[in-house]
């Protein structure tokens, strides 16, 4: 590229996001004229790109200084801005995809503007921040796909990018200015106190206090499994049920994502020792990313002058795994117990501005962070990831005229072992579901489907209660 005009230094919560690409992709029912579309949505990308001119750059690593290994920055020139890729028409309609929820294999991975995982070759070259494609379905329908560099951007810094964009097309009036701080400064000026408390305590201690950070690379099997990743559509209504029932097994009533969390938890749990007893006599973690924006300060990010960087922490939960798998002989009560020990890791008084400021420090004190590592098992088959985006609003935001609001938001088909993320909710719909994409190896996926427990939570669209109702009322012996 050019020579850059400006460079800024990522923030340490920045440093520790996977080298990857955070991608969505929103489904609009309404297909108007491509053209009219195309030039719409590329006019609000004309303006983002001067009311966020770093969205335009790139991702460098920094050359190595004397204390510090792998430093990255974004680049970036005034005069560049965002370009909407027209990827052209897919052999697929949209009448039968969407029929069947559009499953993430129904589009084609070309489509993509970036890849999922950034190589070497593409960071030495300078990995773009943000990138964006349209596609069209075979009969009607548009695909929106939108990718943001991680460790630019989280998932909430990804929505509301996205929401700047809608309202950049639906009024050309519309006016935005960030912040004149960069991230570091805003990071460092509101944890400010946080930070001096913190400083003191060495890095031995920090890692110490905060177990779901490691120095120890995971380790590698020497056969990696065929694993796959599907869509699963949970009723409300049952979880609604749970929450209410549980409300006496628990010293606080518990929201709608510990519910969730703790009922994918024990699933997986549960089918992966069908083929492993062995994993019962050990101690299952659950990882789970927590938005920091709030537990930082109240007033660090607003729709005003919202943080588009990472605010990104793990919460930690551990249970034993033979707990886990047995919680469906009693699911009131055990669900109960697994709840509490999530919500707590997730509390508030647990992580709160100061184990951010802790967090900083230990990011910020390692000479490379290509060297820190999780605190959970990534391949072990035992323990398990979730990611909640439940509330980043994506299904609300409106491009106007021509295309509306996202009829679907999905992501791209991916493999692994042991990941769940909780989709945005459609929070307007007469029977709301929750959407989850569950990553998995493929037996294990089999043995989910088959499932009991899991089979009368999922939402069959045709009433309320959609599964098999739930026998709540024998304490000793509750089967779903």
């Amino acid at each position: 590229m050019a020579e850059p005009t400006c460079v800024e230094q990522l923030a340490p919560l920045d440093l520790s996001m996977p080298s990857t690409y955070i991608r969505v992709l929103l489904v609009f029912e309404q297909a108007g004229s491509a053209l009219q579309i195309i030039q719409s949505l590329q006019s609000g990308l004309d303006k983002l790109s001067s009311q966020l001119p770093w969205l335009s750059g790139r991702v460098f690593q920094k050359a190595s200084t004397q204390d510090r290994a792998s430093v990255l920055e974004i680049r970036w020139n005034a005069s560049q801005t965002l370009t909407l890729v027209d990827k052209g028409t897919i052999a697929a309609p949209y009448k039968p995809a969407s029929s069947h929820g559009i499953p993430s294999e129904a589009i084609p991975s070309d489509v993509w503007p970036a890849p999922g995982m950034i190589d070497g070759a593409l960071l030495e070259m300078g990995a773009p921040v943000f990138a964006a494609s349209i596609f069209r379905f075979a009969d009607e329908g548009v695909g929106l796909c939108v990718c943001l560099h991680h460790n630019a951007v989280d998932g909430t810094g990804l929505s509301e990018i996205i929401r700047l964009w809608a309202r950049n097309v639906v009024d050309p009036r519309f006016t935005f200015t960030s912040s004149p701080l960069s991230r570091s400064e805003r990071l460092s000026a509101t944890l400010s106190l946080d930070l001096q408390a913190a400083s003191s305590t060495s890095s031995d201690n920090l890692f110490m206090l905060h177990p779901e950070y490691s120095r120890i690379p995971p380790t590698m099997p020497e056969e990696f499994p065929s694993c796959t990743s599907k869509l699963f559509m949970i009723s409300m209504h049952w979880i609604d049920t749970l929450k209410e029932l549980m409300c006496n097994d628990m010293s606080k009533a518990p929201s709608t994502n510990t519910v969730l969390c703790a009922l994918i938890w024990a699933t997986i749990t549960r089918v992966r020792m069908q083929h492993n007893p062995s994993l019962g006599d050990g101690i299952s973690r659950l990882g789970m990313a927590v938005n920091g924006r709030h537990r930082i300060g109240e007033n660090f990010s607003g729709p005003e002058s919202p943080f588009l960087g990472n605010a990104v922490v793990y919460s930690l939960s551990k249970f034993p795994a033979g707990a886990l798998a047995a919680s469906d002989e009693t699911p009131v009560r055990s669900l109960a117990k697994i709840c509490e020990h999530i919500a707590q890791s997730q509390s508030r008084s647990v992580i709160n501005s100061r184990y951010i400021a802790e967090v900083y420090h230990l990011i910020d004190r390692m000479e490379d962070c290509r060297s820190l590592f999780v605190g959970w098992d990534l391949f072990g088959s035992r323990d398990l990831t979730i990611t909640n985006w439940a509330d980043l609003g994506l299904y609300e935001m409106d491009f106007g005229d021509l295309l509306g609001r996202p009829k679907f938001v999905r992501l791209p088909y991916m493999e692994a072992d042991g990941v769940a993320l909780i989709l945005p909710r459609q929070r307007s719909a007469s029977q709301e579901v929750l959407e989850v994409m569950i990553m998995l190896r493929r037996d294990h996926m089999d043995a989910l489907e088959k499932d009991p427990m899991w089979q009368a939570l999922l939402s069959r669209r045709s009433g309320d209660g959609g599964g098999v109702r739930p026998n709540v009322g024998d304490q000793k012996k509750e089967k779903f």
